[in-house]
């Protein structure tokens, strides 16, 4: 890690400790999951994965959590059940999370390529100690962009990349990471060369906590930031 990357995430670790990135979904998921037995561990579900990638577009943690509560719990999140599931029954399930016209034609379309290319199993997705292979695969199913690959990566197959989403898009930028008209890929392979790998996922959650936090996109609270002193914004 360069020195600048090294004293802003030294300052983050600092700042948040060991605390839980996700505490949005955490206390959705104590409120209401119970009603339709949803965990955390449905995020880490190769299927149940891609499913909430496709409710988190658009939308914040919080939405996309009640939207996959929703249809969990109408149907089991399976791409047999929800291949068999009319697609007017999902919209209306996951309502919560904004987009529900575009987002239930999505999902209706990931269960049938799952079921039609892969018999079901979203695990055959995954090429065993082959990241591109496996992310190229990912990415070629309709509605499956890049950070939702890059989620299914850290998330369900333990690699060390950086899933690039839109509060760490504005963090890179203002931290001088990348130029302002910086695209993902880009964004994405710059933090992977700052960020040494066993330290990526962490990284990506730290930096989204940084964007949600402080470094907003509307009224920033620079000067309560913890890394202020290191952003170029501030300087």
């Amino acid at each position: 890690m360069n020195n600048k990357g090294s004293n802003i995430f030294e300052l983050l670790e600092r700042a948040y400790g060991d605390a839980e990135a996700w505490t949005e979904v955490d206390e959705v998921l104590a409120t209401e999951g119970y009603s339709a037995k949803v965990s955390r561990a449905d995020f880490l579900d190769p299927f149940k994965n891609l499913v909430i990638g496709i409710l988190s577009q658009n939308t914040n943690d919080r939405n996309c959590t009640r939207a996959y509560i929703g249809l969990a719990e109408i149907s089991e999140v399976t791409p047999r059940d929800l291949a068999n599931l009319p697609e007017a029954e999902i919209r209306e399930a996951i309502r919560p999370g904004g987009l529900y016209n575009l987002k239930a034609k999505r999902i209706k379309e990931l269960a049938n390529a799952i079921l039609r290319k892969y018999g079901g199993d979203a695990s055959a997705l995954i090429v065993q100690h082959d990241e591109r292979k496996t992310r190229d695969r990912l990415l070629q199913l309709r509605g499956i962009g890049p950070k939702t690959a890059d989620v299914f990566l850290a998330y369900c197959m333990d690699y060390d990349t950086v899933p690039v989403d839109t509060n760490i898009d504005r963090v890179a930028k203002r931290l001088g990471f990348v130029q302002p008209n910086a695209r993902y890929e880009e964004i994405r392979n710059t933090l992977e060369r700052i960020i040494p790998s066993d330290q990526r996922v962490r990284g990506h959650e730290l930096l989204i906590r940084l964007g949600r936090d402080y470094c907003r996109a509307r009224s920033p609270l620079c000067e309560k930031c913890p890394v202020a002193e290191l952003c170029e914004r501030h300087i």
